[in-house]
C-alpha cells in the first residue's frame, strides 16, 4: 500500500481562473481532488485546510495500482483547471 500527499496552493500564474473574494485556494483544490477521485475511484483523498483556506493538504492511501503518467495528466489538468498547484515540498 503507498500514500499519496500532496499540498496545493494558489498558483498565482493561472490568470484564467476567477479568484476574487470568497475564492480561496483550498476550496479551489478540494474541486481538483474531486476531479481526480472521479477519474481514480479508488482513491478518496483526506483533506485538511489551513485557518486561512490558503493551501489544502490532501493524504489518500492507494491499494490498487494506479499508472503514474495517467495520475500526473489528470491531476495537471484539475489544477490547471481550478488555478492551483501542487506546493513543492519543504526542505528541513
Amino acid at each position: 500500500m503507498e500514500q499519496i500527499e500532496l499540498r496545493i496552493v494558489d498558483d498565482p500564474s493561472n490568470a484564467r481562473v476567477y479568484k476574487g473574494p470568497g475564492h480561496f485556494a483550498a476550496t479551489r483544490a478540494q474541486a481538483a481532488l474531486r476531479k481526480v477521485e472521479e477519474a481514480f475511484p479508488q482513491l478518496r483523498f483526506e483533506v485538511v485546510s489551513d485557518h486561512q483556506l490558503a493551501s489544502l493538504k490532501a493524504t489518500a492511501l492507494v491499494d490498487a495500482p494506479i499508472g503514474s503518467s495517467d495520475f500526473i495528466a489528470v491531476l495537471s489538468e484539475a489544477l490547471e483547471a481550478t488555478g492551483t498547484r501542487v506546493a513543492p515540498v519543504a526542505r528541513c
